[in-house]
């Protein structure tokens, strides 16, 4: 028969230590709060490309000529005034060279264009218009393209980040495929400056061209964040994580008992204040990445806690008179390998994202390591604990019970005696 550990031993030390780390959690965050990140705070979100000037494309004839490239590979130039015949002339860049691009466009009356790297890079490297369309009888505009291939990039996040962060508090995430280069800027907004919105674009701007070159950045896209935006985001993350814990709640109740249910929000709110107070004393910076970290250990304690519960109702049907400390015992010695072996597969994916990432996404993976143990240990320790407790307090209620109807059925001799007296 296999050897069953005696976990209920360990309920009250583990209650203990879990008590501590929350106190000490709590008081963090009254003392210092969160170090939020531009996510919770007013500032902008600015979404920029660091590519390389291939073209300088220039209208000198009358009205206005538009140029747009999309991301599907088309391009156009609008033509458009009192003086000029409206006209659109179409290309497709799928194919052919940026120089072959370059000739179709300097064909064009009144348009010059020059070459100034990639001619003979495919024309599918062209950078899209995405800020607007250029029009071009406000001056020469410049268009860019990607790198051809790895060898050619140039803006790793971490050099990006440490352009960025003189401009102010920042936070820089990558996005999209990484040989396109593209990165969002959020920055924090200090009050201090009155045309925060437009300052702070052009510092970004001026920032970027100082650390990879004049030309080098385009930006894609400006996002301003107000102060009421912000606090509205914290308010509904709080819901959500509230939320979270209330659907838990009504579906533990549904599948099992009040009992469980209550144990198994025990342990998640357990697992969320955990990773709340690491965070704190560890000054990461809180943004959505956090919420979304919270939320998916959320999850991966629930179902293990939901494993070991099942087991605990399978194992007390085949077992009625056996005592539930013993039945829980049990049932948690039996699906330990399977949490053990789920834990540590799940960190070993984690771990790499740890080690081989940086920012949000490093951020990330620690909080979900710390948020991995924090889960095991509060289904083995904190929703089972729970569990026992109610079940001790069930038993003492029913043995209370039966003690007070006994005696209400078998009165003491002496009192039963006297009652037999006849009276005088």
């Amino acid at each position: 028969m296999k050897r069953i550990i005696r976990f209920d031993r360990a309920f009250v030390p583990a209650i203990a230590l879990s008590l501590t780390l929350i106190a000490a959690g709590m008081a963090g965050y009254f003392m210092m709060g969160f170090n939020l990140g531009v996510d919770f705070q007013a500032g902008i979100n600015q979404y920029v490309q660091l590519a390389y000037p291939a073209l300088e494309v220039s209208y000198t004839g009358k009205g206005n000529a538009v140029l747009s490239i999309s991301e599907k590979g088309n391009a156009a130039i609008v033509f458009s005034g009192a003086e000029v015949e409206a006209r659109t002339v179409d290309f497709d860049i799928r194919t052919g060279t940026i120089g072959d691009f370059a000739a179709k466009v300097d064909a064009i009356e009144n348009v010059d264009v020059k070459v100034l790297d990639g001619g003979t890079l495919p024309a599918a490297l062209v950078v899209p218009t995405y800020q607007g369309d250029f029009n071009l009888a406000t001056g020469t505009v410049l268009i860019h393209r990607t790198p051809r291939d790895d060898n050619e990039l140039f803006a790793p996040i971490d050099r990006v980040r440490a352009a960025a962060g003189t401009v102010g508090t920042v936070s820089v995430q990558s996005i999209g495929d990484k040989a396109k280069q593209q990165f969002i800027i959020r920055v924090q907004d200090d009050k201090k400056d009155a045309d925060f919105g437009v300052n702070a674009s052009v510092k970004i701007r001026q920032a970027l061209e100082s650390a990879f070159g004049a030309g080098k950045v385009v930006v894609m896209k400006t996002d301003t964040v107000d102060q009421r935006f912000s606090k509205d985001l914290s308010k509904n993350a709080l819901w959500l994580v509230l939320a979270t814990l209330g659907v838990i709640m009504i579906y533990s109740t549904l599948r099992f008992k009040l009992q469980y249910a209550i144990g198994a929000v025990l342990a998640i709110a357990h697992d969320a204040l955990i990773m709340i107070g690491f965070i704190v004393w560890t000054r990461m910076e809180f943004n959505t990445s956090s919420i979304a970290a919270i939320l998916t250990i959320l999850g991966y304690s629930i179902n293990d806690t939901i494993v070991i519960f099942d087991r605990v109702r399978e194992d007390r049907r085949l077992a009625p008179n056996e005592s539930f400390t013993n039945i829980m015992n049990k049932s948690i010695t039996e699906t330990m390998s399977r949490t053990i072996i789920t834990i540590l597969t799940t960190m070993l994916a984690v771990l790499a994202l740890f080690i081989f990432t940086t920012g949000s996404i490093k951020d990330f993976s620690l909080a979900l390591l710390v948020g991995l143990v924090s889960g095991t240990y509060s289904t083995v320790f904190i929703a089972t604990a729970f569990a026992k407790f109610w079940d001790d307090v069930s038993v003492k209620r029913m043995e209370k019970k039966a003690i007070v109807r006994h005696d209400a059925h078998h009165p003491p001799k002496k009192e039963a005696k006297a009652a037999l007296q006849p009276a005088k």
